[in-house]
């Protein structure tokens, strides 16, 4: 029995030191097991989008950034980058026009997370996209988001009002008077004129003219007491950057608008300009042109960079008009408004460079439409759907035509959808609304260019 127990005794101890032994393993293994753990690779830094931020702005209308000081600084977090570059596209430049470098950056000190800061000079007139390129050791680059970058003075706000509140104080006053129209129905509908466009002349020192725009037609007409006074081609925002729709207003006729070159390398080594020297607007280097209207936050009415602008998609969500046809527009809006100059020295700024700001006292009305389907005159225009609203549809066409006194019954959908599908990015679908009652609208109508390929050139008033 004592021998037996001794046995027992000896396999609990046996057992005791396999339990403690494998225990031992098992501990061992899982650190062992921690321990070969790869852990999860830190994201290289290059791998990483780099990011821009402005300070100190505020937030404006249609998603611009609007600074108020001379000068905002910009901040970009680019971790592991060797450089970073500072771009700049002004608001009238398009895409192939290029861009400017506002300042080069070098690495910042270590333990500052990667972060490159610049104070960035905003004279009056900056107004654009603003981004900023990074580029790493070996050479590969990234870009940052773009923002939408302006001064309070490139804006037209005036203190304590905005221009687009001015733009809304003047829409409502419009609706007390019964003159204004809705955002998408255009100002030359028979709606809206009673079923006939009174042209008339300018007449001086009588201040009631406004300016509308209908988008998909690419045309901009001045109105004066209710009449038709003049009207231009023009060209409008592209798809990426479409110009707003709705009612807006101008407070100044900016002429010869200088452009002032900011404090960056690139300037400084182009040995084209020099840092804040003007450079006036006559001048091949500057972007702006030779008169500008600002609308409010950032958008204008200036110069087309060439003629194959008009009736086009082209801008950064501006209004672009023949040279001579914005100094005609110009020389009216002053002898409306009694403004202190004469239409010789309106010419004058066409040679010289000398910069002179017309203040309007009352804001001056800019009502921008969006009308695809409109009867002016008795006669049916179908406008190219050019941001692709989804504004040409048989349901609306057959409601315009309704309005316009048309027996609607008698038309089927696919001869409305025919008359939408004859209208293109270059051309229009007319046809007289007593074609409608003859029943042969479609064979009658035809298509014409939006534009035509040299628009005519405004006679001056005399």
């Amino acid at each position: 029995m004592r021998k037996s127990l001794t046995n027992q005794c000896h396999f609990v101890v046996v057992l005791i030191l396999l339990i403690w032994a494998g225990g031992c393993a098992v501990r061992e293994r899982k650190v062992e097991l921690q321990g070969s753990t790869p852990a999860l690779p830190t994201p290289k830094a290059e791998g990483r989008q780099p990011t821009i931020a402005a300070s100190p702005v505020k937030e404006g209308a249609d998603g611009w950034l609007v600074s108020n000081a001379d000068a905002v600084t910009l901040t970009v977090k680019a971790p592991g980058a060797s450089e970073v570059a500072l771009l700049y596209r002004p608001v009238v430049a398009d895409e192939q026009d290029g861009y400017l470098q506002l300042k080069k950056l070098t690495a910042p000190p270590e333990g500052e997370g990667g972060e490159f800061r610049a104070d960035i000079s905003t004279p009056e007139d900056f107004a654009g996209d603003v981004w900023a390129q990074a580029t790493y050791p070996g050479g590969a680059r990234k870009q940052t988001g773009r923002i939408a970058l302006t001064t309070r003075t490139a804006t037209g706000e005036t203190e304590p009002q905005s221009a687009s509140q001015e733009a809304d104080d003047t829409a409502k006053q419009q609706d007390a008077n019964g003159d204004s129209v809705g955002e998408d129905e255009s100002a030359r509908s028979d709606k809206a004129t009673g079923g006939r466009v009174t042209r008339a002349s300018l007449r001086p020192h009588r201040p009631d003219i406004r300016i509308t725009v209908n988008v998909p037609a690419f045309l901009l007409t001045l109105w004066q007491d209710g009449k038709e006074v003049a009207t231009y081609p023009v060209g409008v925002g592209r798809k990426a950057f479409p110009i707003p729709v709705g009612e807006r207003a101008a407070t100044r006729l900016i002429l010869n608008p200088a452009w002032v070159p900011p404090d960056s390398a690139w300037v400084r080594a182009s040995g084209e300009v020099e840092p804040y020297e003007r450079i006036p607007a006559d001048d091949p280097r500057n972007p702006l042109g030779k008169i500008k209207i600002p609308l409010g936050d950032a958008y204008l009415i200036h110069e087309a960079a060439r003629p194959s602008d008009i009736g086009s998609l082209v801008s950064h969500g501006c209004v672009r008009m023949l040279t001579d046809d914005l100094f005609d527009l110009t020389e009216r809006i002053a002898r409306a408004r009694s403004l202190d100059i004469t239409g010789e020295e309106i010419e004058k700024a066409r040679g010289d460079g000398e910069r002179r700001v017309l203040r309007l006292v009352e804001p001056l009305p800019v009502d921008i439409n969006y009308d695809t389907e409109v009867v002016e005159g008795g006669v049916l225009h179908v406008y190219p759907d050019v941001y692709d609203r989804k504004t040409n549809t048989v349901e609306r066409l057959r409601e315009d035509l309704r309005a316009a006194g048309v027996d609607v019954s008698k038309l089927d959908d696919e001869t409305l959808r025919q008359m939408i599908g004859r209208a293109s990015i270059s051309e229009k679908f007319v046809v007289r609304i007593s074609d409608f009652g003859r029943g042969r609208a479609l064979a009658a109508g035809r298509t014409v260019p939006l534009v035509g390929r040299e628009p005519p050139k405004q006679k001056k008033f005399a």
